[in-house]
């Protein structure tokens, strides 16, 4: 009897270090927050080109030049772009201005990442 006794225990102990170890490496909920290149501009004279990538797999971008906040999907707010197109240009009218763009990562099954913001500032030549 004590042989088998053992045996539970030595069941139970492998089963308890299998399942948390299960858990890891489970897929992500939320799409990965957008990296903006670069990230701010403080002395951009006509126009800027800002790089946006997404660390999600076969995730779309969306972004905003005005300051609102982007959302996914087909009826969300902003200009929709495949990741491997994410390139933006961000261009500035006569007189002091400024553009902050703001960028989501969205995929179809997981939750939209978070904002990434970036300020760009035209800075007059003379």
């Amino acid at each position: 009897m004590e042989k088998i006794g053992l045996s539970f225990a030595a069941l139970a102990a492998v089963i308890a270090m299998t399942i948390p170890q299960g858990c890891v490496g489970t897929a992500a909920t939320k799409c990965a927050k957008p990296t903006l290149t670069p990230s701010d501009a403080s002395n951009a004279i006509t126009s800027v080109t800002v790089k946006i990538t997404t660390a999600t797999p076969g995730a779309y971008l969306c972004y905003t030049l005005d300051g609102s906040t982007p959302s996914g999907g087909s009826s969300g707010n902003g200009t929709q772009i495949a990741a491997s197109r994410g390139q933006v240009m961000v261009t500035f009218g006569v007189g002091p201005k400024g553009t902050t763009l703001k960028a989501i990562a969205y995929k179809e099954g997981l939750a939209d990442s978070p904002i990434a913001v970036g300020n760009y500032v035209y800075q007059s030549p003379y």
